[in-house]
This record gives structure tokens, C-alpha cells and sequence, in this order.
């Protein structure tokens, strides 16, 4: 529990010594004084409020509000997924499982491209046949696409993690705790939020790490896909188009911590699950 909340307070530390590093790796071999002072201007840029005004600029100039709500959108399906399958998961027979999870593997091995060539073409038949336009398949900052970019979003964290957790669910339904529990007449659903949770909560909470960075890779592919402008984008073209400004090592921090901030509120709703399940 400590070593996390150390993490979480000191990643964004460590995504600015990175960034400074790297901007001024070129020039350290001549001064190794140059790294220290551009972390120091950094430090002192940040802390002030003028910082926060320009990550709130940056929101809006970049439509950061289409990546924010895409992003936690998907965490919620994916989350929520993975509770429904969780909850029914005994009532699955083991030879339902091992088939399930083939055909999860299968549809993990598909390329995103594939599926977002597949969505369109299927967009573009309905439409000739019905003239029902069913997917929104190209959009605009202002009018962005949402739903088949949020299904594009979701359904691989949804399978990866399904994946994965199915064994720690399997292990927690067949320990002798839940077993005697249950034989003692305690409800389902009581089992579930007291017993269930609590234990698969820490393995949950380790691969969702990955499973948001990869989120971010694909979110970049969608906003440029679907012409929808994002925080990815933005920070896509800071390497492309020369900063105006003097320290262009704050301006890619910006886009990083505002990126981190969905992954921020979802580590602080893991911390709350896990304060209330100890304090019972």
C-alpha cells in the first residue's frame, strides 16, 4: 500500500526528469551543469499558476475533452465488464470457460486496423442497403465520432483482462474461506463485495497499468483515424512543429500529466475500495 502511494507521487516526478533528460541530452557531455539547471527552470515553471492556466489552454486547444471522455469511458466499460463476469462467473461450467477464453484469444490476436476496416465497410453496406447511417465513421473536433472508437477502445482491454484475471477469480471462488462461507447460507452478493473484491482487487490493480498505457497507444491511432484532434495529437505535434515557447520540455510535461489524470482517478478509486474493505 505505501510502496503504491510512493509510486503514484512520484511518477510525475520522474516524467520530468525524463523529459528534461531527454531535451538536453545532446549538450550534457559538454556542461553536466546544463541537465541540472533545466530541471531546476522546469521545477520553477511548473509549481506556478501559470502553469496550470496553459494545462488548462491546452485542454480545450487540443479538444482534451474528447480523449478524457473516451478514456474514462472505457475504463468504466472494461471495469464493469470484468465485475459481471466476475459476479457470474460460478455459474459457468469449467469446459464454458476453457472455450471462452479460446475464443477471447482469438479475438485478441485481430489487428485494430482489421476491425476498424471491417467497422467501416459494414457501415458504408447498412447504409447502400437501408440507407441507415449506422456508425459514425469520420468526425470532426467540433462533431467526433464516439461509439465504434469506444468500441475499438474497450473491447481489447475487456478481453486481455478477462484473460488474465481468470484464474485469480477461479482461485478465489474455490478457496475453502469462500466455500464454508457459502455453506453456511451467507449471501451471494454479500461474498462477492466482501470476500471476491477485496482479493482480486490487488492483481486487478497491477495490470490495469498496462492495460491504460495501451489504451493510450491505441487512443492516438483513433484520433488520427477518425479526424478527431486529442490530447495524443497535441502532443504528437509537438514533435513535429517547433515549440514557441523557451522550455519545450514543459509543454510535452503538460500533455503527460493530463494524460495521467484518468489513471490518477481511477488509482484513488482503488485506494477508496481498498480503505473501506480493510475498515470492515
Amino acid at each position: 500500500m505505501i510502496k503504491q502511494s510512493i509510486s503514484l507521487i512520484t511518477l510525475p516526478i520522474g516524467i520530468i526528469l525524463l523529459v528534461c533528460l531527454s531535451y538536453s541530452l545532446p549538450l550534457t557531455m559538454k556542461d553536466t551543469g546544463l541537465l541540472v539547471d533545466t530541471i531546476k527552470e522546469t521545477f520553477a515553471q511548473i509549481f506556478t499558476y501559470r502553469y496550470l492556466s496553459e494545462l488548462v489552454i491546452i485542454y480545450h486547444q487540443t479538444n482534451g475533452e474528447y480523449t478524457f471522455k473516451l478514456i474514462s469511458a472505457s475504463l468504466v466499460i472494461t471495469l464493469v465488464s470484468l465485475m459481471l463476469y466476475s459476479y457470474y462467473f460460478p455459474k459457468f461450467k469449467n469446459k464454458t470457460i476453457t472455450k471462452f477464453i479460446r475464443y477471447l484469444e482469438d479475438i485478441e490476436n485481430l489487428p485494430v486496423l482489421g476491425i476498424v476496416f471491417f467497422i467501416h465497410w459494414l457501415s458504408v453496406v447498412i447504409y447502400k442497403e437501408t440507407s441507415i447511417y449506422l456508425f459514425k465513421t469520420v468526425g470532426t473536433p467540433r462533431e467526433p465520432a464516439i461509439v465504434v472508437p469506444l468500441i475499438i477502445l474497450s473491447i481489447f482491454p475487456i478481453v486481455f483482462l478477462i484473460k488474465y484475471m481468470t484464474p485469480y477469480i477461479k482461485d478465489v471462488y474455490q478457496s475453502n474461506y469462500f466455500v464454508f462461507a457459502k455453506s453456511l447460507g451467507y449471501p451471494k452478493y454479500k461474498l462477492f463485495f466482501s470476500y471476491v473484491i477485496p482479493n482480486v482487487l490487488p492483481f486487478l490493480e497491477n495490470i490495469m497499468k498496462f492495460i491504460y498505457l495501451e489504451m493510450i497507444t491505441v487512443m492516438l491511432f483513433i484520433e488520427i483515424q477518425f479526424n478527431t484532434g486529442g490530447l495524443l495529437t497535441g502532443l504528437r505535434d509537438t514533435q513535429l512543429i517547433p515549440s514557441n515557447t523557451t522550455s519545450p520540455q514543459v509543454t510535452v510535461i503538460n500533455y503527460l500529466i493530463l494524460l495521467l489524470i484518468p489513471y490518477f482517478l481511477m488509482s484513488i478509486l482503488f485506494k477508496i475500495i481498498k480503505f473501506f474493505n480493510s475498515n470492515k
